[in-house]
Formats: C-alpha cells, structure tokens, sequence
C-alpha cells in the first residue's frame, strides 16, 4: 500500500515537534533538578555599651562636743585667756577615692594684736603633714571616709587686758584630687604639683551606672540556638567609674559553633542622648584589634564604623579575639564630672549556604519544611541580605519553561495545519 507523500511529510513534521519538545522538557526538567537549592541565614544583635565618669568629691562640716556628746558647731562664742574651745572641723569623701589637704587661715579683726596660729590647734591626728601653706593627709580618702583635720584650739593663756573685745576666726578650706593616676610627693614642697584645683561642678539627676563582678566577653554563632549571641549586654560593664587618665582594657571571644562556615560583620550605632554625653563621646578615644591586627583607632564615636566591616569567615568550631581600649584623657576638667554616655556595638552574621537537591519525584527528595530537608529558611528573626540572585534565577527558569511550552504548542498548531 502506498503512502502519499503528504502524510510522509506531516508525519515527519509531527515526529519532529515531539522530539524537540522531548528534549526541551527533558533540558527543563533537568534544569530544575540538578539546580542548587540556594538557603541563607543572617541575625543581628545588638550590645549598648555605657561608660561612666566618676567625681572628685568632698563636704568639709565642723562638730563640737557639748555635754559629752559630738554636734554641729555654732558660732559666735565668748572665751578667755587659757580656754580650750572644742571645734571639728571634718572631711568626708563622698566620691571616687581622692587625695585631700587643707588651709588653716586665721583672721583678727584688731590687726595691732596677735591672732591665733597652728601651735594653737590641738587634737591633730596621725597621717597629716604641713608643706607650704597647707595640711596634706598622706592617705587615701575612699568614698564614705572621712578624716579629723583637729579637735581643739586653746586660747593663749598669756593674753591680757587689751586682747579683749577681739574678734577672732579661724577659716579652713579643704581641697580634693583624684587618686586614681596621681601620687602625690610628700617630701616636696608642694606634694600636689601645679595641679589646677577646680570648683566641683555636680550634674544634676545623673546616672550612676551599677557594675558587677568582672565577666568574659563573647559573640557567638550558636550552634544549638542557631542564632547570634552575645553575653553580656555591655562590654563596657567590666571598666567601673572612669576618671581622668584611666585606660581600660578587655576582649570579647566572637565564635561560631554551628556546622557550617560563617562570616560575622561589626560596625556602631549612636544612642539618642543628651548633647553633653554626645560631647563626651568624642573626648573618649577607642582602639579596636581583631586577632592583633588593629580595625579601628579614633574616638568613642566611631563614625568610620558605621558601616560593616568583617571580622573573619569562621569554620565550624573556630574561634577569635577581638581587643579593645577605651582611654579617657587626662585633661578631663570637673565639668565632665558624673557625666554617662553609651555607644552601641552591632555584631551580624551571615550563613551562605548552596545544598543540591533531587527532583521532586526522586528518592532522596524532600519538600520545604519536611524533616531531612536540607535547605535553610530564613526565620522571624533573620535580617534579610538584599541578595535576590537565587529568587531571580527560579523565577527565569520559570519563565523559560512557559515559553517553552507556549512555543511547542504554537509550533504543533502550525504543523496540524500545514
């Protein structure tokens, strides 16, 4: 039986559209199979990192006794050659540990008579030692001391007649100076240097900053949690009340115990506060150190690490140190006394991981979210890369699979009616 030729032609047509959409879908199904499931993970945490300066200060009260019993001394008083009047005069600390001395100053409003001098206080207790024009104690004030600068002062029992109806008074003036950073020289004539005393300015309503005991820094990309921690909340917390010419020093352990490779970033971020503490931030200097080598040296501020900078990729189990240093100059006056400030310290990893998956249909293979499946999902508290290079890719191959199919139908049209 002969064929016509027609039917040869149509059917060779047909059988050639059915091969090339074999092979076009078999390329599209193959595509999609062998196409790398691409997961990512990314978390961020935050560290608000507060320092505090602490305050040189001191009240300086004068007690009696009346009746056997220590109270505030009161003026004016009359006496007699030869009376031993009992006066106070105290010093409490009430700020960060300090030195102290003080100026025994005594005033006569008859200037033709003599007034009253040192060899007439009495009671002076151990540790004071007189240089210059001032009493300097040789011990370290701590906050909540206080120290007994005399007890007494006894009149001359030699003064007569003419001596009466004088008016005398003694004024003392005592002064303080940090003793973190400075020792004085007993030995010389001025123990204390040229160093400026200044009036003590107190800020109002200031917040003192509690520490606790002092504690290991870390950054960790937790393996079981699989989230990034970081312990404590404040970095700075181990330094303490700072003052003038401190340096503190410490380390944070940043790590990654999960089982894949990660690279975790840093960079800084301003807290809203006052303009005051925003003021200190700049006097206060910082240098930061990862593994020796040295990421940043400027102030507090940082405003060159407001962007991210990596601190390594770390392999499973791996770990570093990154050092940093706070210093606080030296020629911080008092009206930077009690002021606190805070700077906060942002630390983000990024897991990038590419697994194979099978086909769909295939033994092996698992759907999103089915135990065994091996691709990672970004959960609630992941921050998003703006990396959609994997989104796209699928989305193209979508795109190429329904071109694919609308062109084979187009084409088989046509060859029906050919």
């Amino acid at each position: 039986m002969e064929i016509p030729l027609e039917l040869l032609r149509e059917g060779g047509t047909d059988l050639k559209i059915r091969k090339r959409t074999m092979i076009l879908l078999a390329a599209a199904a193959m595509i999609l199979g062998i196409t790398g499931t691409y997961g990512y993970f990314s978390d961020i945490v935050a560290v608000t990192n507060r320092i505090a300066l602490g305050d040189v200060d001191i009240s300086l009260k004068e007690y009696e006794i009346v009746q056997g019993k220590e109270v505030v001394y009161t003026n004016p008083k009359a006496v007699l050659p030869g009376d031993v009047i009992s006066k106070i005069p105290r010093i409490t600390n009430h700020g960060e540990p300090c030195w102290v001395r003080a100026r025994i100053s005594y005033e006569n409003d008859r200037r033709e008579l003599e007034s009253l001098s040192d060899e007439n206080l009495m009671g002076m207790p151990y540790g004071w030692v007189k240089q210059g024009e001032y009493y300097y104690y040789t011990e370290i004030l701590k906050k909540g001391e206080t120290v007994t600068l005399f007890q007494e002062l006894e009149i001359p029992s030699d003064w007569t007649e003419e001596h009466s109806l004088q008016r005398l008074q003694v004024d003392i003036q005592a002064d303080a100076i940090q003793s973190a950073n400075f020792q004085p020289d007993f030995s010389a004539m001025s123990p204390w240097g040229n160093q400026e005393i200044e009036l003590c300015i107190h800020e109002e309503n200031g917040e003192m900053i509690s520490r606790k005991e002092k504690v290991k820094l870390s950054v960790e990309f937790n393996g079981s949690a699989h989230k990034l921690l970081a312990v404590p909340k404040d970095f700075f917390g181990n330094m303490g009340t700072a003052m003038p010419g401190d340096v503190f020093r410490d380390s944070v352990i940043v790590s990654n115990t999960t089982g894949n490779t990660a690279e975790i970033f840093f960079h800084t971020g301003l807290v809203c506060q006052r303009a005051d503490r925003m003021d200190l931030l700049k006097k206060l200097q910082l240098t930061i150190a990862m593994n020796g080598k040295t990421i940043y040296s400027g102030d507090l501020q940082a405003e060159k690490l407001k962007t991210d900078i990596s601190l390594g990729k770390f392999q499973s189990g791996e770990a570093g140190t990154m050092d940093f240093m706070v210093s606080v100059p030296k020629e911080l006056n008092n009206a930077y006394a009690l002021r606190d400030t805070a700077v906060k310290w942002y630390f983000t990893v990024y897991e990038d991981e590419k697994h194979t998956a099978e086909a769909p249909g295939k033994e092996g293979w698992n759907a999103p979210g089915s135990p065994g499946n091996k691709v990672l999902s970004q959960n609630s508290s992941s921050v998003k890369t703006g990396d959609e290079s994997p989104i796209l890719f699928m989305g193209l191959l979508t795109f190429l699979s329904a071109l694919i199919l609308v062109t084979v139908l187009i084409v088989k049209k046509r060859g029906k009616k050919q």
